[in-house]
């Protein structure tokens, strides 16, 4: 049997046939009555036609009560509309290509948006997961970012059974894992037993972490892999399950693998294994400088709970509330509790407990990636306004060019509702094509912004189904703006005046339609205008603010503990390497510090200042641990006394030993010690009465960027780097010339070919990694700006163009009188000028609602800084003036004898 589609046009042409055949024996039947009455044949045959109707009239009006006409039409409308692009292939192009680009900008940037930002957990009833958060003072040493609690106090809280459904806790990490084949860092998770049965996922091989494996310190050594690395990094191996792997040189054993699309509480770092809380000492320790899980003055885990089944977060909140008063009280008898002040120890009892919602689990990337995607999705959706309003406005032209045709088909009986049919037919098949064409393009407009982001590997540019489902949404939307502006042309359409000359009104009416369609752009285009130049000129002033200069300066890191190394040869080899990197030819120094700088975080202690009086630090300060050159290798001037030197640094194979000397930059200065000199005055690590100030300021240095470019003015203390913990660091190293990566790996292989260099590159590129935000958004809204001032270009020359054909009588008659052809040029361009003080206008108020969403992302500039948007507005000025003059001095330039002659 033929299927259904190949039935369908036999099917109709034979219904056609029936009715032909049936009206032509009804007309014939009616012409033999009349005949008999004594009419001749011919006017027998024209009486009966005449009151049937009309045999072509009856036709459409039997069409029209068919099962399924609509569909016919439908086709017949795209079919017609078709043939009409593809013989004006340049009007198809240009607004294919208009919202191709606009559905495709929109579409890429929500599908980010969409998996870094908006996107729940793939776990049971995420709604119902909330994190627990300690508000105020705890008296604790903090290791990592966000709202942290100790480890015991976790386990306190998974006791509290009433109250939630289950707690468990995790702390993020990095671990070497060693296998057979390789050795490599991945990011991983210290959990709680508690932490998959409360999140409700279930193992796709072997099991999960359970309660049975988070008991005893160090004596759990058990895994979970993620499903992906147990597929890219295992090759998907069927006996994974105990497989013994050794993570940071310790042997542990696979017992499950974890389901495809989990990769833990951190969507934006995906964890590769778990471990038990209890085995921290052994995965990555020196990571934190500490060894003991359960201390409770040692906040390092987030905290998370499942809420009961129908229960609110302000349901339990008064609960908790009351057990937490009472855990607080309890801790303050317990044994080491800290010897504190009876005002901090107030501002300890003082301390509350939060529930917030966790349903996208945590990040301390999403609050820095949230700003930034709202406001490139704010831009791509004024591009697909922008792009709907450029094919608004072609379309209009093209109904106006149409205008004769038009009529002359609602003269042949085409009613207003059909005339808008089909129009509405060729925009909705322009709409699909573009949109069709955006969604292809998405992918590839989502790649280039992942590009600017750190970890990009970690997500995908395909779209999914809810990307896909937007893309739809967008385009459908599209199709109704797009499709308006013509319906409304076609009510407005005058049968009479359309038959004549085309009367000055019907024009005119099209006309200021399409101005204000301009306008819109203009506006539209002068605010990615002036957005784009903000995020290039803050980009510039960060890299201004970098505090020397970043030019010769390459870094790397060792982590010879990672591999295997004791804690006393991991530091003769990292003095042996930054030996031997001295001595690379062109090297001008180098130095060792205990972190990256521009990586995002820090590490703070609180400070006892002893000076004219004793004062206690009023908030953790940040410090680094750096060795002597560090600020050569920076090239960061030492303004007052003295660097580092030989007098600071511990004897190699020595006991570590307290602090003994530190060095504050200029904010540290103005901060505590009101611009005087701190040199001789002594520090102490602590704000306890106990604390003893024995460590020397013996100097002070400019202020540079840390953390990221936006805190120099931060206060910050230095601290010698072999005193402490020195097995594991960043090396700083300034060179003459260009840099000589190659030489800085034979340097290290000199010590140990086995030893992996990590993150070598230049400090050049650590700025684009601290600025990846910044330049994606100047790099992206100038390239959505510079779309919009094309697409407005089109759009005006194209309006212009018709005003000058539709006014060209009008200037061969007053250039004819003596007007000169620089008037004539003035009637049109002062059109163009008037719309552009319109859409300015317009454009500086929703600039200035606009403030807040970008203010947070600029830097050294203000958000309506008056510089850019005059600059902005005279580019678009300039632009639209040149797409305005070109038609204008072209039909100035017409013989004043040839422009009467036009008809």
């Amino acid at each position: 049997m033929r299927p259904l589609a190949n039935l369908l046009p036999w099917f109709r042409r034979q219904k056609e046939e029936d009715l032909a055949r049936e009206l032509r024996d009804h007309v014939e039947r009616r012409a033999d009555d009349l005949r008999r009455s004594g009419l001749s044949s011919a006017e027998a045959h024209r009486q009966a036609t005449i009151e049937l109707g009309g045999l072509a009239q009856t036709q459409e009006i039997v069409r029209d009560a068919w099962a399924g006409r609509w569909a016919d039409t439908v086709i017949r409308d795209v079919r017609y509309a078709a043939r009409g692009l593809v013989r004006r292939p340049g009007f198809a192009i240009a607004t294919t290509l208009s919202l191709t680009l606009g559905v495709g900008a929109t579409t890429a940037i929500f599908s980010l948006t969409d998996q870094l930002i908006l996107r729940s957990l793939p776990v049971t009833e995420p709604d119902r997961v909330v994190q627990l958060a300690w508000i105020g003072n705890s008296l604790s040493a903090s290791w990592g970012g966000g709202h942290l609690m100790s480890y015991p106090l976790c386990r306190d809280l998974e006791e509290q059974k009433q109250l939630f459904d289950g707690v468990f806790c995790r702390a993020p990490t990095s671990v070497t894992v060693s296998t057979a084949q390789e050795r490599q860092s991945v990011r991983a998770e210290l959990v709680s037993g508690s932490y998959f049965d409360v999140l409700g996922v279930r193992p796709v091989r072997g099991r999960l972490l359970e309660s049975s494996d988070d008991l005893e310190v160090g004596a759990h050594p058990v895994v979970v892999v993620s499903h992906s690395y147990w597929q890219n990094q295992l090759a998907g191996a069927p006996d994974v399950v105990g497989r013994k792997v050794l993570i940071d040189n310790y042997p542990m054993i696979v017992i499950g693998v974890a389901p495809a699309g989990f990769v833990g509480m951190d969507p934006l770092a995906p964890a590769s294994l778990w471990l038990p809380a209890v085995m921290a000492p052994q995965a990555a320790p020196l990571e934190r400088g500490w060894n003991d899980v359960r201390d409770r003055r040692t906040a390092w885990m987030h905290t998370f709970a499942r809420l009961k089944p129908e229960a609110a977060a302000n349901d339990v909140k008064p609960a908790l509330q009351l057990w937490f008063e009472r855990m607080l009280e309890a801790d303050t008898q317990r044994e080491g509790f800290p010897s504190v002040t009876p005002e901090r120890r107030q501002a300890f009892l003082a301390s509350t407990i939060d529930v917030l919602p966790a349903a996208r689990g945590v990040s301390n990337l999403r609050p820095i990636l949230e700003r930034p995607l709202q406001v490139l999705m704010g831009g791509t959706l004024l591009l697909l306004l922008l792009a709907c309003l450029n094919v608004g406005g072609l379309l209009l032209a093209r109904g106006a060019a149409r205008a004769g045709e038009l009529a002359t088909r609602m003269a042949m009986g085409a009613s207003r509702r059909r005339l808008a049919s089909q129009l509405l037919g060729e925009s909705s098949l322009i709409t699909v094509a573009g949109g069709s064409l955006g969604i292809l393009i998405a992918p590839v407009l989502s790649g280039i912004v992942l590009s600017f982001l750190t970890y990009a590997d970690d997500f995908g540019a395909h779209l999914d189904r809810r990307a896909f489902l937007f893309a739809l949404l967008a385009t459908a939307v599209a199709a109704c703006l797009c499709g308006l502006a013509p319906m409304l042309q076609t009510r407005r359409a005058s049968l009479m005046s359309s038959l004549k000359e085309q009367s000055r009104s019907s024009t005119a009416g099209g006309v200021r339609l399409r101005k204000l369609l301009i306008v819109g752009q203009m506006t539209v285009t002068l605010l990615l205008l002036a957005g784009g130049g903000l995020f290039v000129q803050t980009l510039a002033s960060l890299h201004a603010n970098v505090g020397f200069d970043a030019r010769n300066l390459l870094m790397f890191s060792l982590a010879p503990s990672s591999a295997g190394y004791t804690e006393q040869h991991a530091e003769q080899t990292m003095r042996e390497v930054l030996r031997r990197v001295r001595e690379v030819p062109g090297v001008e120094a180098a130095a060792v510090a205990n972190t990256f700088t521009l990586s995002g975080g820090w590490s703070t202690r609180p400070l006892t200042i002893q000076s004219d009086r004793r004062q206690v630090v009023d908030r953790p300060v940040p410090y680094m641990r750096v060795t002597p050159q560090f600020f050569s290798a920076l090239g960061v001037p030492v303004l007052t006394g003295r660097d580092f030197d030989a007098r600071d640094v511990r004897l190699p194979g020595s006991e570590p030993r307290p602090w003994r000397s530190a060095i504050v930059n200029e904010s540290f200065v103005r901060r505590y010690f009101n611009g005087r000199s701190p040199v001789g005055s002594r520090l102490g690590v602590g704000d306890g009465p106990e604390t003893v100030t024995n460590i020397e300021i013996i100097g002070v240095v400019k202020d540079f960027s840390r953390r990221n470019l936006r805190d120099a003015d931060i206060e910050q203390v230095f601290f010698p780097y072999w005193d402490r913990d020195s097995d594991g660091g960043a090396f700083y190293v300034r060179t003459r010339g260009t840099s000589d990566f190659a030489a800085i790996r034979a340097a290290v292989a000199a010590v140990d070919p086995a030893l992996p260099v990590s993150s070598l590159r230049t400090y050049a590129d650590q700025i684009d990694r601290a600025t990846w935000t910044e330049r994606a958004l100047a790099v992206l809204v100038t390239g959505f700006a510079v779309i919009a001032l094309l697409l407005l270009v089109v759009g005006l020359y194209g309006l212009m163009s018709f005003v000058v054909t539709q006014r060209r009588r009008e200037i061969g008659l007053r250039l004819a009188l003596g007007s000169t052809r620089g008037a004539a040029v003035w009637l049109i361009v002062r059109d163009a000028l008037t719309m552009i003080e319109v859409g300015t206008a317009i454009a500086l108020p929703a600039a200035w609602a606009l403030r807040r969403l970008i203010a947070s992302q600029l830097f050294g500039v203000n958000a309506l800084d008056a510089a850019t948007i005059a600059v902005a507005t005279g580019a678009l000025a300039l632009m639209a003036l040149v797409a305005a003059t070109v038609p204008a001095w072209r039909a100035a330039s017409t013989k004043p004898m040839e422009a009467l002659r036009l008809e």
